[in-house]
């Protein structure tokens, strides 16, 4: 049978079955998380991100980001050229183009199965608050106020012990935030001996002004085992970003899980810079949340921040507001929600704004109530 034949193209579909494999071995571990825990996420995950990283780290600059752009101009050219083949050559241009929308699909599929092998498995892994034993209950607004009070005068204290005056913005190179997060890991992992890992510095992205258009402030890697950071937006969240997307390289991919991680690894760390991002971001998502409760209380804590802490604040929400809201943002944010829905995370998006949650039950676990 000839190679350029339809019968012959047609032959390849069976290897479309891969996506069958992919969908029992998602359901398979949706339904059993302890299983994916003990055999995955401490077992075969550590073994494949140490084996991948122990390469990618060698280099200062992102090899995702590297890769991506070779194989996306090798894309382009493949593409002009078959579409070239189709346009002038038209003999057997239906098999072409059958040939490519085949390969396609296929290269699809294998990275999907490539994806969980990889990383995506620990999605179905028990939450970080089974691992911590957290308590679960339903909290009072006056608990939350309590605890965003608590948040805003720790803010403000790291503020001050870092000798930045309320004149001056808060900033932090990158080099500082990749040492700093890289020594508040092994500071975390040995006072917590489970979350012990030896974690790779953040990698700087060099197309940082693209991911801000898209509204992205890091992004982890599956296939380089990366944590890869914008590195355009101010130094207010950079650290607690950091420390986010390492948190992905431990194998804890849902994002609130990621967001508690990242504020006990910065707010823990004996570093105050790492602390105040730590506190900052977690006063945003609690304060946020009080203000759909009681708008009233919203406001009488946001009278409370000190000047300093207002102009880092402005600043970041200044550079926020030249990406929102444009149609490339909206169509990366729903890009997004549905990836995160489509790893059963049901709220998407709003999976970011999750960690409060995880944030009042610490505090409850350090009888913060009583």
């Amino acid at each position: 049978m000839r190679r350029d034949s339809i019968p012959k193209q047609l032959l390849r579909l069976p290897r479309l079955l891969i996506l069958v494999l992919v969908f029992l071995l998602v359901k398979a571990a949706s339904g059993a998380p302890k299983v994916v825990e003990s055999v995955y996420s401490e077992g075969a995950y550590p073994v494949i991100r140490n084996a991948v990283s122990a390469v990618t780290r060698a280099f200062p600059f992102s090899v995702a980001e590297a890769i991506a752009m070779i194989v996306l101009a090798v894309f382009v050219i493949l593409l002009i050229i078959r579409v070239l083949r189709l346009i002038f050559l038209r003999k057997k241009s239906l098999v072409r183009l059958l040939s490519l929308l085949i390969t396609a699909v296929l290269a699809a599929a294998y990275m999907l199965l490539a994806f969980y092998i990889m990383w995506g498995l620990n999605y179905f892994r028990p939450s970080v608050a089974v691992k911590l034993d957290l308590p679960e209950r339903e909290y009072t607004t006056e608990e939350l106020e309590a605890v965003c009070y608590d948040l805003l005068e720790n803010a403000r204290l790291q503020r001050e012990a870092m000798g930045v005056g309320d004149d001056k913005a808060f900033s932090l190179s990158f080099e500082e935030v990749q040492e700093k997060v890289v020594a508040a890991y092994d500071d975390f992992g040995a006072s917590r001996p489970s979350f012990k890992a030896n974690v790779p510095k953040v990698k700087p992205v060099y197309l940082s002004e693209q991911l801000s258009k898209l509204g992205i402030s890091g992004i982890f890697v599956f296939l380089t085992e990366e944590p890869n950071i914008n590195t355009k937006e101010p130094s207010l969240y950079v650290p607690v970003n950091a420390a986010h997307e390492t948190a992905h390289y431990l194998g804890y991919a849902r994002e609130e899980d990621a967001n508690f991680i990242a504020f006990l690894v910065c707010t823990e760390s004996s570093d105050p810079a790492l602390k105040y991002s730590g506190y900052m971001h977690a006063l945003s998502h609690c304060g946020g949340s009080l203000a759909q409760r009681d708008k009233a209380a919203w406001d009488r804590l946001t009278a409370g921040y000190s000047d300093g802490m207002r102009r880092d604040l402005n600043i970041y929400r200044e550079n926020y507001a030249q990406y929102a809201d444009t149609e490339v943002w909206k169509a990366s944010e729903k890009a997004n929600d549905a990836y995160l829905k489509a790893n059963k995370q049901e709220k998407g998006v709003d999976s970011y704004k999750e960690d409060t949650a995880l944030i009042m039950r610490y505090y409850d676990s350090r009888r913060f109530f009583n």
